[in-house]
């Protein structure tokens, strides 16, 4: 469980770093986020068992949800895109990652699960720590006012990426099973990349924008990412003795260290009072969630 933990981790921090790098790649970012899809849809089923004509049924019996959730999916994608690339990885990995609130949440009242002081503080910590970490400190040389519109991009990854998960968890648990999951989450890759494809038609014929062969490799890159940090956490999870909030505990804790450091060492990111207090408070939330559950 150790090497697919650790590989789930890398994946998954490796996901925020090429969509940091687009940037210098100079690839456009819409572009390569549908290629992106295509190419994880792809994947799961070349990668997934083969399937009969009774899964095929299966799956179109619930394409209005993995409709609804692929376009989640791309909208989500598209805000942390923007995100990395405007305030950076460690900001980007806290909003995402601390999402893990919302479901839980929604496990509560959903599922009528517990909830004692311990939970109550670990999410208590989570909302501060998504907005202490992505408000800026600015010197005495700063001339330009702060633009709010970047607070609210990790607000809104916050709660996109909340929402996300949580829509995966009641889908699991209304539709999914060991034989249709992998078709289905390639359905629900190729949702995305069919209003990712709509986008593309519109930028191409109306707004002119040219499709250049890096956004289509930076795409496909991103796409292989996609698919093996899901392929990894799910061997993670399907491990012996496994429990599902430790995995995402340590997963979710890794992927903040590893994507902040990163920032720091890979993107010369500048560490600020702010982003160290935030990253402390996302751990610690993160690990108080992780112990009240196990």
């Amino acid at each position: 469980m150790f090497i697919f933990l650790l590989l789930s981790i890398l994946s998954s921090a490796a996901l925020l770093i090429v969509l940091k790098s687009f940037v210098k790649w100079r690839v456009e970012t819409m572009h390569g986020i549908i290629f992106n899809y295509w190419t994880a849809a792809s994947l799961a089923l070349i990668f997934g068992p083969d399937h009969d004509l009774d899964i095929a049924a299966e799956v179109t019996a619930v394409l209005p949800a993995t409709t609804v959730i692929g376009f989640l999916f791309i909208t989500v994608f598209f805000i942390t895109a923007k995100t990395t690339q405007q305030l950076g990885l460690g900001i980007a990995s806290v909003a995402s990652k601390m999402s893990m609130v919302i479901p839980i949440t929604a496990g509560i009242m959903m599922y009528h699960e517990s909830l004692g002081p311990m939970k109550l503080l670990g999410l208590a910590l989570a909302i501060p720590a998504v907005v202490i970490t992505s408000y800026p400190e600015r010197s005495n040389q700063d001339q330009e006012p702060f633009n709010l519109k970047l607070l609210l991009l990790p607000l809104l990854l916050f709660l996109g990426a909340g929402i996300v998960d949580t829509a995966i968890k009641y889908s699991q648990h209304r539709f999914m099973n060991d034989q249709n999951q992998h078709i289905i989450i390639s359905a629900i890759f190729a949702s995305a990349g069919v209003f990712g494809i709509i986008r593309l038609l519109f930028e191409l014929f109306i707004l002119k924008k040219k499709l250049i062969f890096r956004s289509v490799a930076g795409g496909i890159l991103l796409g292989t990412v996609n698919y093996f940090s899901l392929y990894f956490l799910l061997e993670c999870l399907a491990s012996p003795g496994a429990e599902s909030s430790t995995v995402f505990a340590y997963v979710n804790i890794g992927v903040v260290i590893t994507s902040f450091i990163t920032g720091l060492f890979l993107f010369g990111e500048k560490v600020s009072r702010n982003k160290i207090i935030g990253i402390v408070l996302a751990v610690a939330a993160i690990v108080i969630l992780a112990g009240y559950q196990n």
